[in-house]
């Protein structure tokens, strides 16, 4: 049987809580979050696709 990955889903709601709480999503603090599980590789892509996503977001932040 298949073991099921980490999901898009559970990524982006863990890089949405962290950005509330004013931290930068990253891959580390990500899987920390998900309670130290998920690959790192599976969880760039998730985070990559998820900052893809967010492109009004990211262009605020580096006109402050």
């Amino acid at each position: 049987m298949a073991r099921i990955g980490v999901t898009y889903l559970e990524v982006s709601k863990a890089a949405d809580e962290l950005i509330g709480r004013g931290a930068e999503p990253s891959i580390r603090l990500i899987r920390s979050e998900l309670g130290d599980t998920g690959s790192p590789n599976t969880i760039q892509r998730h985070l990559a696709a998820w900052r893809e996503a967010r492109p009004a977001a990211a262009a605020a932040v580096a006109e402050l």
